[in-house]
Parts: structure tokens; C-alpha cells; sequence
């Protein structure tokens, strides 16, 4: 119906919708709990709930890529030794308690390899440090399993405490120098939870809002577990319905230290599902191409020294990935000497809606960006005479738009060498966080946003997370959510109602056509009732059905025809003329549905 639709009627019920959904969107944010409505300006100073006080007053605004002033939302300076990041201990972040199984990780997260203390070789400097040793550790997996890990680090998350949507995240920091170690600063969607796979797969890491059928997935790869073609109830579910939901990943920063710490890089990467069509994927270990086969995402710009995906663009296709088989768009800088030497500063821009787009920015230099029509519809289609085309079209993705949560650790896995590569001459590896900063133009600050909600789901699903964390986000600051997500909420709200319309216009029309066709068949002799009349008399051997005339009763017939089949059997005593009945009979109940 979306495709057939007159231009004129859709923009007319779009208008509509948009009008209603800004009425509801004043009404919601007048009267909600929450504090929808909120300016730059009611974040600033003491009215900051989630600002460290001991940021300098030169942060509480910063300056875009476009030019606008953004107001400081969330900090943390790290200047309390005291702190204890432990579950339930520290109101910002949770230190997890669990060895990592993912990415074929061999270190288990325990709080207490994470401390505020001064760097040593920077005295002035207070810093979260997260430390990596040859210490083993036997515990629980994610999935509550015994697992016993040969190394110990950290992992530092705000998940379902803050979390935020669109802005200006930034980090200071000093890697651990080490072949094989992976230090890491990244923002992850709140509906998933970072390690705990079984959260994760499904969501991880789409960004799609469509119900076409045109998409096609690799193999391996599991499908939208929340998709835009299913329908769900809000008050039961707790998700909207017809409404596409993963968990983004945003890594503002992915280091690669070497042994002597030169020839070293660092990485600012978007995971992304579902991915584009193979022809565009360049070669393992290449570079994309101008043009045609291999030419990868549209739109990209790199900065001066910045570096496109060095050779990584996520799993090839058919290749084993349960959790999900994304596309890896990265960009970075190569050939650094002084990552472990000195502190950067490491930042991610992130602007919403058709305009808006990804930047990373390393020391205040752009690395690279990536612009919101780069996740628009990519196709391509073979052509060989006397033969029908062969076309792969995978239909546009969103800007992320899920509530990020924040994520701090060092692991050790599939990365810079992976756990061969450590050579036990770098312990410990030390990890130093000077800051963490959030800016936005619009506040929107929240694990559980009108348009994308995600507690309800979660709290019905809370085996999939791991141990709950305390305190919640809501119990330590107010949700801030603007009179735009409240309108997009209410659109969306309207969306499923037409959907739910049409679906239903859909299936009273194909009743009255059945009926029609129906009372056709009786004054013709045709249709179930004759073709039962000749089944039952037909010969063991000769039977009067075939395929086409199952197909041919019509869909309201299709269920008396299917249980008088399966009577037909248990009648015979299963001889062997009839033994396909079922399987064909299933066949058929198929192409109806297929059909509606």
C-alpha cells in the first residue's frame, strides 16, 4: 500500500499526523514527570544534576563542527580516590563483576581493577584507572556460567544510570602501551547491554526502521529481534509498534599500542546493521575503491591525517557471527608514537535528523565524518541475456537515534594481536581516564525516552541483562527529554494506527473477494465442496488432486481442504499415493499467506 500510495494523500495523512503528534507533544511535555521540556540554559551552573562540580567553568560549553553552542549535560573529572565503582556503590557508573566472552575476550571485569588515583607519570593529574594484569580469576560468564579467565581488567558502564541522545561526547585519556591489549571509550545502545550477549543479539547494532521485503541478510546473521513489521502494545510490551529498535555502538575510540609504542593507532568506529550489499564491500585487508565493486559507503570525508577503515569492514559475508554480522565503518590515525606517553583528547559528534551526521575529532583534528544520507538505500543488479535480473538492494538505515549509554574497559581478545600477541613484559597495562564530558544543543537525557522507550522491555526481560544495577539513572537525576521526542513518540503512535488500518482494510477486502469467489464456485460447481467430492471417490492409485487444484479452492477454502487432506490420510491408513498430502498441503497454507 506505502508504494502504491498517491504523493498527495501521503503528504496530506504525514501533515496530519505531525499536527496531531505537536498537540500531544505540548499536552505530554505540560504534564509529564519527567520534565520533557528543557532548554541549553536549565542545565547550566548548580541546575546540572549529572556535572561533576569540579569541571572547570571553561567546559560547561563547547563549540560544534556546526557552529553551534552546546551546554554541558554530564562530567565526570575523576578526582575522588574514595570512589567505589562496584554495583550500587557509585551513582554514574558500574564496574561489572563477569569474565568477557565476547570477541574471544580472555580477561575477567572486576570492580576493583578500577581506581581514581593521581597517573604516576603525571602527578598533577587525577584519573580513573583501569588496570590489566596477568592476574586469573574464576567467576560467572554472562550467562551465569562458571568461567575461569587467565587475566583481570575493568569495564566502567552508565547503563540504565545516564544515558543520552545526540551531542558532543568527549574523552581525555592515556593508553596502556602493550601488543594485545584493546583500551576502548564507546557509547552503546541502552535496549542492549555491552558484553552480555544474549541482550544483544538481534539489536546489535541495527539502525533500521523499515518493514520491506526487499531486505536480505547474510547467512549467519540473526534477524531485527524489534522490528518495524511487527506490531506490539505499549502499555504490554513496553515498545512501540511497527517501530524498528536495535543497540548502536558509537566506539569514540579503539587503541592499538605497540610494544615500543610506535607505529601505534587509534580508531573511532560505527558498527551498523543491516549491512550494504556485498558488490560495495571492498577486499579483506584493502582499500575502497573510487567507484563500482568495492567503493563502500557514499559521503565519507576524511581529515588530514585521518585514515578510512584500515582494512577492516566488519565479518565477510557468510562467515560464522551469532550475535550479528554488521558493517564496520572506522576511520582513524596511524603511525602515532605518543599514545601512551601523553593524554588526547578523543571526541564524537553527534548530530540527529536528516542533516545531522557522525564526526570524531582526535586533539580538536578531525579524523573523519560520516553524513546522514551515507545511511540511505544501497542497490546494485547484474544483468545476463535471456536471463531475469539479479538485484540486492538493502533499503535505508537511521541515523542512530537509541538512548547511548557510556562504556570505559581495556580487554584483551581479538584485537591489536589478540592474547598471542601479549608478551608478559607490559604488566601491568594501565589505562588513564582524565575526564568524561557531554555536551548537547538540545537536552535529551534519559535511559527511557518517549519515542524510544526502554525499561518496560527490559524489566521484562531482565534475564537477558545480567545482575540489575542500582541505583537507576531516574532515582539519582530527572529524565530530561524534549517537546521533539514527545512529537516523534506521537508520530510514531499515528504511524501504527495507519499500518494497523490498513492491515485491517487489507484482510476485509480479501474476505469480500474470497466470499465472492466463494459463492462463484457454488454456482459453477467449482470449489471446496467439489473438489472434496471428488477426493473422497478418487482411486488409491489416481488420485483427483494436485497442487494446482489445492490452489485453486480459493483462501477461504484452503482450511476445510487441509483438514479433509489430512482425514483423507488417517481414512487410507497413510498409503503411499498420499503421503506427500501434508507436506504439500503446508506448501499451500504458505502461498496464501504469501498471498494476503
Amino acid at each position: 500500500g506505502d508504494r502504491t500510495m498517491r504523493t498527495t494523500d501521503f503528504v496530506m495523512r504525514r501533515t496530519l499526523l505531525l499536527g496531531i503528534a505537536a498537540l500531544a507533544a505540548a499536552k505530554s511535555a505540560s504534564h509529564s514527570s519527567k520534565g520533557a521540556s528543557a532548554s541549553p540554559d536549565s542545565t547550566s551552573d548548580d541546575k546540572c544534576c549529572w556535572c561533576d562540580p569540579d569541571t572547570p567553568p571553561s567546559a560547561m560549553t563547547a563549540i560544534g563542527s556546526d557552529s553551534q553552542v552546546y551546554q554541558l549535560v554530564f562530567s565526570d573529572e575523576f578526582n575522588d580516590p574514595n570512589r567505589d565503582f562496584a554495583n550500587g556503590k557509585d551513582k554514574k557508573w558500574t564496574a561489572l563483576d563477569v569474565g568477557d566472552t565476547s570477541n574471544h575476550g580472555a580477561a575477567f571485569f572486576r570492580p576493583e581493577q578500577a581506581v581514581v588515583m593521581n597517573d604516576h607519570n603525571f602527578s598533577k593529574i587525577s584519573a580513573l584507572r583501569i588496570r590489566t594484569e596477568n592476574k586469573s580469576h574464576t567467576g560467572i560468564s554472562p550467562e551465569g556460567e562458571p568461567i575461569h579467565m587467565p587475566y583481570s581488567s575493568a569495564m566502567l558502564q552508565s547503563w540504565n544510570k545516564f544515558c543520552f541522545t545526540g551531542g558532543i561526547l568527549e574523552f581525555r585519556a592515556r593508553l596502556p602501551r602493550g601488543a594485545g591489549y584493546w583500551p576502548a571509550l564507546w557509547a552503546f545502545g541502552n535496549l542492549g547491554r555491552a558484553v552480555y550477549q544474549n541482550s544483544n543479539t538481534g539489536l546489535w547494532p541495527w539502525s533500521y526502521d523499515e518493514c520491506d521485503a526487499d531486505l536480505v541478510l547474510p547467512p549467519t546473521d540473526p534477524p531485527q529481534r524489534i522490528s518495524a513489521c511487527m506490531d506490539f502494545d505499549l502499555e504490554k510490551d513496553g515498545l512501540h509498534a511497527f517501530q524498528g529498535r536495535g543497540a548502536t555502538e558509537l566506539d569514540v575510540l579503539e587503541g592499538a599500542v605497540t610494544n615500543s609504542g610506535l607505529d601505534s593507532y587509534a580508531v573511532g568506529s560505527l558498527q551498523l546493521s543491516p549491512g550494504i550489499p556485498p558488490y560495495f564491500r571492498p577486499p579483506m585487508f584493502g582499500f575502497p575503491t573510487a567507484e563500482g565493486p568495492g567503493s563502500w559507503y557514499a559521503g565519507l570525508k576524511l581529515g588530514e591525517k585521518g585514515k578510512l577503515n584500515n582494512g577492516w569492514y566488519g565479518p565477510p559475508y557468510g562467515s560464522e557471527c551469532l550475535t550479528g554480522c554488521p558493517d564496520a565503518l572506522s576511520g582513524g590515525l596511524t603511525e602515532l608514537s605518543d599514545l601512551d606517553t601523553r593524554y588526547w583528547t578523543f571526541r564524537m559528534e553527534w548530530t540527529l535528523g536528516p542533516d545531522g551526521g557522525l564526526t570524531w575529532k582526535y586533539d580538536d583534528a578531525l579524523v573523519w565524518s560520516m553524513p546522514a544520507s551515507s545511511f540511505g538505500e544501497y542497490s546494485v543488479c547484474s544483468h545476463k541475456p535471456g536471463e531475469k535480473d539479479n538485484c540486492w538492494r538493502t533499503p535505508p538505515r537511521k541515523m542512530p537515534q537509541e538512548p547511548m549509554s557510556l562504556v570505559m574497559n581495556t580487554a584483551i581478545g581479538t584485537w591489536n594481536g589478540g592474547v598471542s600477541a601479549v608478551d608478559g613484559q607490559h604488566w601491568p597495562a594501565d589505562f588513564y581516564v582524565d575526564y568524561v564530558r557531554v555536551w548537547q544543543s538540545e537536552v535529551n537525557i534519559g535511559c527511557d525516552p518517549p519515542d524510544y522507550p526502554t525499561a518496560a522491555y527490559i524489566d521484562k526481560h531482565s534475564f537477558l541483562y545480567g545482575e540489575p544495577v542500582a541505583p537507576l539513572g531516574k532515582d539519582t537525576c530527572p529524565e530530561i527529554y524534549p517537546p521533539s521526542a514527545y512529537a516523534n513518540a506521537e508520530f510514531i503512535k499515528g504511524r501504527a494506527l495507519e499500518r494497523r488500518a490498513a492491515a485491517a482494510a487489507a484482510k476485509a477486502k480479501a474476505a469480500e473477494a474470497a466470499k465472492s469467489k466463494e459463492a462463484d464456485d457454488a454456482a459453477s460447481g467449482a470449489g471446496p465442496a467439489a473438489f472434496l467430492k471428488t477426493s473422497t471417490h478418487a482411486s488409491a492409485t489416481e488420485p483427483a488432486y494436485t497442487a494446482g487444484s489445492l490452489v485453486a479452492v480459493g483462501a477461504a477454502g484452503a482450511t476445510v481442504v487441509i483438514a479433509a487432506a489430512f482425514a483423507i490420510i488417517k481414512a487410507t491408513q497413510g498409503r503411499r499415493t498420499w503421503r506427500n498430502l501434508p507436506h504439500e498441503a503446508e506448501s499451500m497454507a504458505g502461498e496464501y499467506q504469501l498471498a494476503q
